[in-house]
């Protein structure tokens, strides 16, 4: 039971910092709430999958292996969409975590070891790559935290690699996965991802403001547009990722778009109404940006907050 109480403290902390700097902005608009609910989600399923695996050792109930592993496969899945949330695409990531999730959920309670470990493996693979690869696309690429998610999810997803290779070739039950794929070791490596996780979120939620108020990176880069400044995020990263030219054109196109909205001749109801509903200017400045050949990675970079200087 030891090896429970470990994985279970730094579950907790990780959950505990997770949600200790999203709370600050619990209720404020825009995709950075989705983000913070979705890795709160993955945080408290980090707790719960570690609590029911504890009542499994103890109790041996198919129930609790099966909400165990459930929530197991939903750490890594709401990272993934936490991820999505941030790029605005978030259906096809609903869709495959919600499978992962219901596929090992009913082969844990229907059919039984040791072919659910094989599917929980199998889901836990399909989510570290998917994950892995979104912090190589636009908004996350650059970002404070996305490469140590890269590393883990990476790393994770060649460890279950290699679990479901030893299994279906040498079996469970022989020395090598033994020794390698045993509950010791796969312990740690979870108490090592959990940690990776935790940190690669929190790096990003202070880099995203959370805990204070995300800006665009520097003057230079903002706009006030009916009560919002708009910007663009850490320049020098995205310089670095996509190259001077296209950033240049970039904040070329922002400031005209925002140039357009700010003179439209908007009653001042509308104005205020743009100012109080971050969706309704959100919308409104996407539509003008995708009229310019903006993609939705792009438009997703865009950072929309309050503009201090109106605050009254």
């Amino acid at each position: 039971m030891a090896w429970i109480g470990g994985l279970l403290v730094i579950s907790i902390a990780v959950a505990g910092a997770i949600i200790a700097f999203a709370l600050p902005i619990i209720g404020s608009p825009g995709r950075g709430q989705l983000f913070v609910r979705f890795c709160i989600i993955a945080g408290i399923a980090a707790v719960g999958s570690t609590l029911m695996y504890a009542i499994y050792e103890t109790t041996a109930t198919v129930l609790a292996l099966a909400v165990g592993d459930t929530f197991m496969v939903l750490g890594p899945g709401g990272i993934l969409l936490a991820l999505r949330a941030l790029s605005g695409r978030l259906r096809s990531a609903t869709i495959v975590v919600s499978c992962a999730v219901l596929a090992v959920a009913a082969t844990t309670a229907l059919i039984g070891l040791p072919v659910s470990a094989l599917v929980k493996v199998s889901a836990l693979l399909l989510l570290c790559v998917l994950t892995a690869r979104e912090t190589r696309v636009a908004p996350i690429v650059g970002e404070a935290g996305a490469l140590t998610l890269l590393l883990v999810n990476a790393g994770y997803a060649a460890f279950s690699f290699g679990r479901i290779a030893v299994a279906l070739t040498l079996g469970m039950d022989s020395p090598l996965y033994r020794a390698a794929f045993s509950i010791y070791p796969t312990t740690a490596v979870g108490i090592v991802a959990v940690a990776g996780t935790g940190v690669a979120v929190v790096r990003m939620a202070v880099a995203r403001g959370v805990g204070g108020r995300m800006s665009p990176d520097g003057p230079e880069s903002a706009y006030s547009v009916d009560g919002w400044s708009v910007g663009l995020p850490a320049v020098d990263d995205l310089r670095a990722a996509f190259g001077s030219s296209t950033v240049s054109r970039l904040r070329a196109d922002l400031r005209e778009a925002c140039e357009v909205i700010g003179a439209d001749g908007a009653p001042e109801a509308t104005v205020l109404a743009r100012r109080r509903s971050h969706q309704v200017f959100s919308q409104a400045l996407s539509a003008e940006l995708e009229s310019r050949g903006w993609s939705e990675s792009e438009i997703a970079m865009v950072v929309i907050v309050p503009d201090e200087r109106t605050d009254g």
